[in-house]
């Protein structure tokens, strides 16, 4: 598990939080490789706006994701944390500022608690900003982070602007799924019974 933790950010103590999964919710997945720095790092249609009403909630926003190029050697630990930190600053530049970044590091085939499916990420997260998954989302765009996402007792939202249609199992039926950005905001208030910020 690799964590960056970004200084000064300031939130509601409250009892929940707004967890995304980074490649195929923020960002663009790579075809057939990864984000291995940041010139490959493109934002999906209107994700900024999105996070920017979430950010409005004033809860934790923290990033979930499984980052198999670093196993693999692909990827340094350096360079993920750089491209975490560039994409912190380019959220800051809209007024949104990301808690912390979680990542399971391991390549697919290790024997983890940290990657998802397993809720090791979430669990880790929740602990360290005290927070109750239960009252807390997290938008994926896999059944691995919906499957997470259960696991930990959390709510999960499947987003996929990136990824067209997943065929959901008959106990993920009542799931809810977002194919736009512009919906992420109210699925997360509804999913949470989260009442907007006035003003």
């Amino acid at each position: 598990m690799f964590r960056v933790v970004f200084p000064g950010v300031n939130y509601e103590k409250k009892k929940g939080a707004i967890f995304l999964d980074r490649d195929g919710v923020i960002n663009h997945r790579v075809q057939d490789s990864y984000v291995l720095q940041w010139s490959d790092f493109r934002f999906i249609d209107g994700v900024r706006q999105a996070m920017k009403q979430l950010s409005g909630l004033n809860v934790p926003l923290i990033l979930i994701s499984n980052q198999a190029a670093v196993g693999k050697g692909l990827l340094s630990l350096e360079t993920l944390r750089v491209i975490t930190f560039r994409l912190q600053e380019s959220l800051v530049a809209d007024g949104i500022f990301l808690c912390a970044a979680y990542y399971c590091t391991h390549s697919e085939d290790a024997r983890c608690d940290c990657r998802k499916p397993k809720p090791g990420l979430l669990k880790k997260a929740a602990e360290d900003f005290g927070v109750d998954l239960s009252s807390s989302v997290f938008i994926g765009d896999s059944l691995s982070d919906i499957h997470a996402a259960v696991a930990a007792g959390s709510n999960p939202v499947l987003f996929l602007a990136d990824r067209g249609a997943v065929e959901l199992p008959l106990d993920l039926k009542s799931l809810r799924v977002v194919h736009r950005a512009h919906d992420l905001y109210g699925a997360t208030v509804n999913t949470l019974g989260l009442h907007p910020r006035s003003g």
